[in-house]
């Protein structure tokens, strides 16, 4: 019975165990098979206000339609609840407008109760404030608002976020007086204010430190101003980054920061540290869990103190200590850092020998030592990383030193390799054939060293090779196809400056690359232009200079490159007509020179920014030119046209030219009056207008203008005298030519205002009356003052050429060193002035073919610069000062026809004249004939009327009366007396030399 009755209370008690799994099985598969829970109707409605209220020209909310908002892109529902959890609105990385949202947050955001997760990071909202009632959200986890575009004082609503983990407003415009509103945040794991203006918030150290749950800070670009030294509140012992780069620290850097020893990562960078704080016993080697060091752009004053304890950083990948003023040899600290994955020391300047034992560094994939004077072998550092098991390295960057050495063939080991740059050091050799092992290689930079012999056609092997840079090297050989065989996704091209010959043998050679940037200043492409060029239609800079092209220039070639901004093809032969070189993008430089083109510059306007078009034979008028766009403000910087065979006036259509520096018309066929309309450039620096057919009064305005360094108008038809009006304004003229011209009159004095001119030419003119005593005005001239190299625009180097020790030599980069005055073949007449020869910093002067009168002054200083003095052709008499002997510089002298006596002085410099530069005198000794012992040293030789003539008269009588033809009456004085033969030498030179101008005249005026 007992067995009987248990049975039914035992099937019973098994039944609704069965039961009750069944139900909790039945209630989880229903589960699984339901759909999940609609988003709560108040908070669809939230949503929708939100998306009406912003802008959205990329339909990036285009799915937020129908009832059920947690499908909606960017909201993440809870399954269970339908309560919007998350917002993910971030925008475009790269900012892309189009794809940015915009307009403003709605409040009605607020009824999104339990949402957590709000990004609205990357997008524009127009520098409109950060909503307070985002401080609402009681259960935000994570807020991101960085990169949108708020501005204005940061809300301290944010402070109510009391569960909020992490925090980033890093990137807008803002700003904060006071963090005390962060205190709340107990919870704050990372914080990034990145870009916020902070320089009031003097609490922000004792506030975030006291964040005790906080792991990541990153105050960079904060302007934060002290970094306390002892800090005695909170503790930053949680931090695991620690980013407070580019802030304004005026103190050292403070011990208490090496005793964060669970940071992985610190950055400090461009702090303006001035070491380590005195006294502490801080060091890298307390921080032992650090991976990331950036010290960047930070001086350091005591470096090695600073820097103690780095090689025990056994755990660093990533070293940044580029442009940091250390001095301390630095590289043998690094051996031991056998985990470092990337480290950049560039610009330091450090003086060291790179060890190989920096090859032990298997690990490394960026090696970063360009901008220093490290030295050594480079063959051994190469070497040494090929000898790694498995290699890593793929940027290696040692530009900028002075190592030596070749690079090894074992270097096609390095597969990993794609960045390559050893520019500007001492390395020599060749490049090895393996080269084309190296089938990462995206980057190669070998320029300016001293490599020879020819490029291993395996480069052409390269598949992946981005860039190619091997110019300003001592390369040879012929350049194929097979060069560029497999250089499909090669952009950049830069050899030039060698001796490498392109033969592309090839008929239609179509290459498998799409250059932008070409370079092949130098080498060999011609004779015929390389048709090849026509298919790299995206290039934006094409550099064949001098590269051996003496065809006719192809009509495509003007309409190929709409993208070029960059075009030289100077110092060629290209022949045929010029096309339109406003067909390059704006802003172009072109550069034609030196060729042989033909045709009349194009009409509208000019769109590009700088041409020369110099040494060709252009022809027509500027008219069209300038004029035909005259309502349109131009771009053109740079213009010149020098030596064409351009003619006509030059219009008066410069207004519009508000940003010409330098303009350059010599050597043309113009004619007419100087436009007053170039007065009116503010920005014009240097005119010149040699060599042409100019004609009126030099206008005032030129020689006040404030901003012209250099004025040349020599060679023309300029009448009048030059304005007293000079000089007014305070100009920064260094060279002024107005050589051979019609100018009359006297120099005004005013021309001695001109305090910065260092080359003075008036020569060849009609001034008259004496010379200036003011000349010690010129600051540079008299020696008070250096010059400093004439730049003018972006690197173009000024040049000039100067009639100096009786010939012309063109003066470039050295034409800042050069002093000059040039007042010769004028009418100036009465004294040398004394202070005209005591200018100690004038190298060249030229008084030649005057009527000066009186002595040569007896000033002049051993210290002088003086290197050539042309006094000839005047009426100078007395001796030759014993002071000009001691100008150690003269190499140079020209003082003959005039009336000098006695002996020439004896010095060093003198002995190497010949007598064409005293010859025309009364004097002796030197290289002419001896003086006399009864004269003296100091006397002249006799008047021609005694016996030192040696004239014997009835000799004279006897030939006179054998003549019947009157022409010896004329020779036989010649013949007989020296002096009279001396002077009539130099009445031919003087009619010669005239003779020579007026025919030069003849020939500007028929040409």
């Amino acid at each position: 019975m007992k067995t009987l009755t248990l049975l039914p209370a035992c099937f019973f008690s098994s039944c609704l165990l069965f039961l009750l799994v069944s139900s909790l099985c039945s209630f989880c598969f229903c589960n699984q098979n339901s759909d999940p829970a609609l988003c709560i109707p108040t908070e669809r409605s939230a949503l929708i206000d939100l998306r009406n209220n912003l802008t959205d020209h990329a339909n990036r909310l285009s799915s937020w339609v129908g009832k059920d908002c947690c499908s909606w892109s960017g909201v993440v529902c809870d399954n269970i609840t339908g309560h919007v959890h998350e917002i993910h609105l971030r925008g475009p990385d790269f900012f892309n407008m189009k794809h940015m949202i915009g307009g403003s947050i709605s409040p009605s955001v607020i009824n999104l109760l339990q949402l957590r997760y709000l990004d609205l990071s990357c997008n524009d909202f127009g520098g409109s404030s950060i909503p307070a009632f985002i401080g609402s959200f009681q259960n935000l986890i994570y807020l991101n608002l960085s990169y949108s575009n708020f501005s204005g004082e940061i809300p301290h609503q944010l402070g109510n976020l009391s569960t909020l983990h992490v925090l980033d407003l890093h990137g807008i415009d803002a700003k904060s007086k006071s963090l005390a509103w962060l205190k709340n945040l107990k919870g704050l794991q990372h914080l990034d204010m990145g870009d916020i203006d902070l320089q009031e918030a003097s609490d922000w150290f004792q506030v975030v430190s006291n964040l005790t749950s906080l792991q990541e800070l990153h105050f960079y670009y904060c302007e934060l101003y002290q970094l306390p030294s002892n800090p005695t509140t909170g503790s930053f012992m949680s931090l695991n980054a620690l980013d407070l780069s580019y802030n304004l620290f005026e103190n050292a850097l403070p011990g208490w920061i090496f005793s964060l020893r669970n940071l992985t990562l610190l950055d400090l960078s461009g702090c303006f540290i001035s070491g380590v704080l005195s006294g502490t016993h801080g060091g890298f080697h307390s921080m032992p869990s650090l991976r990331t060091l950036c010290l960047k752009e930070t001086t350091f004053v005591n470096s090695s103190s600073l820097l103690n304890g780095l090689s025990s950083l056994s755990n660093l990948r990533f070293l940044d200590l580029k442009f940091c003023d250390i001095s301390s040899p630095i590289l043998g600290n690094l051996q031991n850092l056998s985990f470092i994955e990337h480290v950049d020391l560039s610009g330091n300047w450090m003086v060291e020998e790179i060890p190989k034992s920096l090859s032990n560094l298997c690990n490394i994939t960026t090696l970063y030592l360009r901008w220093n004077n490290f030295f050594g072998n480079v063959s051994e550092l190469l070497e040494g990383f090929c000898e790694c098991e498995s290699p890593k390295l793929e940027v290696l960057d040692l530009s900028f030193n002075q190592l030596t050495g070749a690079i090894p063939e074992s270097i096609g080991q390095l597969s990993k390799l794609y960045s390559l740059q050893l520019q500007n050091n001492s390395l020599t050799g060749i490049l090895p054939e393996r080269l084309g092992n190296l089938k990462n290689l995206i980057w190669i930079d070998l320029s300016l060293n001293q490599l020879t012999g020819a490029i291993p056609e395996s480069i052409g092997q390269l598949s992946k090779l981005y860039s190619l840079q091997l110019q300003n090297n001592s390369l040879t050989g012929i350049l194929t196809e097979n060069h560029f065989a497999n250089l499909t996704t090669l952009v950049e091209l830069l050899v030039g400056d060698n001796r490498l010959v392109f033969k592309l043998i090839v008929n239609n050679w179509i290459p498998p690359f799409k250059l932008q940037t070409l370079s092949a200043r130098s080498c060999s492409l011609g004779p015929q232009f390389p048709s090849w060029i026509q298919l790299l239609t995206g290039l934006t800079y094409l550099d064949v200079s001098n590269a051996n092209i003496s065809d006719t220039i192809p009509s495509w070639f003007w309409t190929t490159f709409p993208s070029l901004y960059y075009l030289n093809i100077s110092h060629n032969s290209i022949q045929g007509e010029l096309g339109d070189v406003n067909s390059f993008t704006t802003d172009a430089t072109v550069d034609l020179s030196n060729n042989r083109l033909h045709g009349r510059l194009p009409g509208n306007y000019s769109t590009t920014r700088f041409l020369d078009l110099s040494n060709n034979r252009i022809s027509g008028s500027l008219e069209q030119f300038l004029c035909s766009g005259i309502q349109i403000p131009q771009v053109l910087e740079f213009l010149n046209l020098a030596n064409n065979s351009m003619s006509g006036v030059i219009s008066d259509c410069w207004k519009n030219f508000g940003r010409l520096v330098i303009l350059n018309l010599e050597k043309n066929r113009f004619s007419g009056i100087i436009p007053s309309s170039l007065g009116n450039i503010s920005s014009l620096r240097s005119l010149e207008m040699d060599e042409n057919r100019l004609y009126g009064n030099l206008p005032p305005w030129l020689l006040n203008s404030t901003g012209l360094v250099v004025i040349k108008l020599a060679e023309n038809e300029l009448v009048g005298k030059i304005p007293s009006s000079i000089g007014r304004n305070n100009t920064s003229l260094r060279v002024l030519s107005l050589r051979s011209n019609k100018l009359e009159g006297k120099i005004p004095d005013e021309i001695c205002h001109l305090s910065s001119l260092q080359i003075l030419d008036l020569a060849h003119n009609d001034l008259s009356g004496n010379l200036p005593t003011c000349f010690t005005n010129f600051s540079v001239i008299s020696g008070r003052e250096t010059s400093g190299p004439i730049v003018l625009y972006k690197g173009t180097i000024i040049t000039a050429s100067l009639v100096t020790k009786g010939n012309t030599y063109t003066y470039g980069t050295i034409l800042y060193q050069v002093t000059s005055l040039d007042l010769s073949d004028n009418k100036f007449s009465g004294p040398i002035p004394d202070e005209l020869v005591r200018l100690s910093g004038l190298r060249y002067l030229n008084l030649s073919h005057n009527d000066l009168t009186g002595t040569i002054p007896n000033s002049f200083s051993q210290d002088e610069t003086l290197e050539s003095l042309d006094l000839s052709m005047n009426h100078l008499e007395g001796n030759i000062p014993l002071s000009m002997s001691q100008l150690t510089s003269l190499n140079c002298l020209n003082v003959s026809c005039n009336n000098l006596v006695g002996g020439i002085p004896t010095g060093p410099q003198f002995q190497t004249f010949s007598e064409l530069s005293f010859i025309g005198n009364a004097l002796c000794g030197g290289p002419l004939p001896a003086c006399l012992q009864n004269n003296g040293s100091t006397e002249g030789i006799t008047d021609g009327h005694g016996e030192a003539d040696g004239v014997d008269w009835i000799l004279v009588i006897v030939t006179l009366a054998g003549l019947v033809v009157g022409f010896w009456i004329i020779l036989a004085p010649l013949f007989i007396s020296r002096r009279w033969r001396i002077t009539y030498y130099c009445f031919l030179e003087e009619i010669w030399f005239k003779l020579q101008n007026f025919i030069f005249l003849l020939f500007l005026r028929r040409y």
